[in-house]
């Protein structure tokens, strides 16, 4: 064999290592892209507390070892969720990054549905109807103008929803501190505007309504006389 066949042999052998080894690495590679699972992405950057619709994620197919144990797998599953932290655009979609509303431990505002507002009112055994309402409980709002024979009360809101129940606590003149229960309704922009005007004209208290009666009632102020 002269030199020139040597060299072509080895030339040839080189060429056969390289070609296995490029074989070997595509159909490594084959391998992992068919063991792939679906995932969410963001499909646009979304900003931290945005309700979240389809139109912005898409599923995408990756290698299971580089899929997150949290990471979501369809688009339904964040419809009408809010992001906790912004997600970028491609980012895996993880259960722990948005919230569902109703997830305990999440902050108390994503319970507030769209549009809406939440406004807490100071009550007491009277007013608070004995502080049997609770969270999902629906009341009326009633304002009472006046005293003794000049009183007049108007239901001024009904069908409001008590998102929250709680205290707080009031300084008094001698010093002392008192706990005052308060409730939490969920309200209209519009609304909150007038609860807050009838605290200062008048008298506020609420009814407490059955879960089952959802009619809104035609009345007419009662007076005293």
């Amino acid at each position: 064999m002269n030199l020139n066949n040597r060299t072509i042999l080895i030339i040839a052998l080189v060429l056969a290592a390289v070609t296995g080894l490029v074989a070997y690495y595509y159909l490594s590679e084959t391998a992992v892209a068919g063991d792939a699972v679906p995932v969410l992405v963001a499909d646009v950057d979304v900003g931290a507390n945005t309700v979240m619709s389809q139109e912005m994620v898409r599923v995408q197919q990756i290698p299971t070892k580089y899929a997150h144990p949290q990471a979501l797998r369809s688009p339904q599953a964040v419809n009408g969720k809010i992001s906790k932290a912004q997600l970028l655009k491609g980012e895996q979609i993880l259960s722990s990054k948005v919230s569902d509303r109703e997830q305990p431990g999440d902050r108390f505002s994503y319970k507030i549905p769209d549009k809406m507002r939440a406004m807490t009112l100071a009550v007491n055994e009277v007013t608070g109807v004995a502080g049997f309402p609770t969270v999902g409980d629906i009341v009326d709002i009633l304002l009472t103008k006046g005293k003794d024979e000049g009183a007049v009360t108007t239901t001024v809101l009904q069908n409001k929803e008590i998102l929250a129940t709680g205290s707080v606590s009031i300084p008094q003149e001698d010093g002392e501190q008192r706990i005052v229960p308060t409730v939490t309704l969920c309200v209209t922009p519009e609304e909150a505007q007038q609860i807050s005007t009838y605290e200062s004209t008048g008298k506020v208290r609420f009814t407490l309504r059955s879960p089952a009666d959802k009619e809104v009632a035609a009345l007419a102020p009662a007076s005293a006389q």
